[in-house]
């Protein structure tokens, strides 16, 4: 004899009896109950059967003047007719319950900061959308986005950051190490060039900054750094909010990458602690490390965007 399930109707169309059983799943706790109920029937709750978008991998495109296409984009937003449907880790199988002609859009989502909880829709990537997708129950469809800067909105502040001609970091006085543009093939994350820089005792300290002609934070305050990175020690980001004069005001910081034998990406929101010091109206990004023995840091693509 089956168990009874929870919710379960029964149904006693002879004693004009309907009710639903709530909380019981042992069968012999019933078995005064069925054998008072003879004949009943058992009504299952009916069950709805998904259809599913299949989300297995991504592309992102960048024109010559965008810079690098490297991405790190680790979970997608899905909506669907423009319901929201939830944030999901790539690759997946995102259950809808719909069928027939749906609008699929997806949107491109980063670690902020690095940060694997802190999960947000780029605001610099295009929206992928794919009308009438034709939903079917227990069937799944295979959706692939390819996702593009958004040429309208997005712009781009710091276009030397490959390192393909000049350096555009700039010692500070605490610099004592030894960095320079490398173009040894193990050294490089992709192109020709990359940053490198040497730590040992007595050269211990690296501390940089973006170009000396200072940035203007833009209205909206939608900042964000964009960089790959393998280092072997800790490294601090973050940025000096500078007078109308340039001088050096406060020094914040945002974010900082941990060590890592391989090259990664990392999407760094500047704009959010920029906003504190809107007084100022100029800033730049530094970089800071110190290392007690022989450590070597090699950064690329180094990307400051904004949204007017």
């Amino acid at each position: 004899m089956d168990s009874f399930t929870r919710n379960s109707t029964i149904v006693c169309p002879h004693l004009g009896v309907r009710g639903r059983v709530r909380g019981w799943s042992n069968t012999y706790l019933l078995m005064p109950l069925l054998l008072f109920l003879g004949s009943c029937s058992l009504i299952q709750p009916p069950v709805n059967i998904p259809s599913y978008i299949r989300v297995q991998s991504y592309t992102v495109m960048a024109t010559p003047s965008q810079g690098t296409a490297s991405a790190n984009i680790t979970d997608v937003w899905v909506d669907d007719n423009t319901d929201y449907r939830g944030i999901y880790q790539v690759p997946v199988s995102v259950p809808i319950l719909k069928t027939g002609p749906t609008t699929i859009s997806l949107q491109a989502v980063v670690q902020e900061d690095g940060i694997v909880s802190n999960l947000l829709p780029y605001p610099f990537y295009t929206t992928y959308t794919v009308k009438n997708v034709n939903l079917q129950a227990g069937k799944l469809d295979t959706i692939n986005p390819v996702f593009y800067y958004n040429p309208g909105v997005t712009k781009f502040a710091w276009p030397e950051g490959d390192f393909e001609g000049t350096n555009p970091l700039h010692a500070t006085s605490l610099n004592t190490a030894n960095a320079f543009i490398t173009t040894v093939k193990d050294s490089v994350f992709e192109g020709q060039k990359s940053y490198e820089v040497n730590l040992s005792p007595g050269h211990d300290t690296f501390s940089v900054t973006s170009p000396s002609t200072p940035f203007s934070p833009p209205g909206s305050y939608v900042v964000w750094l964009e960089m790959n990175y393998k280092t072997d020690v800790p490294m601090d980001v973050g940025f000096i909010s500078l007078t109308a004069n340039s001088n050096p005001s406060t020094q914040e910081f945002v974010s900082g990458v941990n060590p890592t034998s391989t090259w990664k990406k990392v999407y760094i929101n500047i704009g959010a602690p920029l906003l504190y010091y809107n007084q100022n109206p100029y800033f730049q990004i530094y970089f800071y490390a110190t290392a007690p023995g022989n450590a070597h840091i090699f950064i690329d693509n180094l990307k400051l965007l904004y949204l007017e």
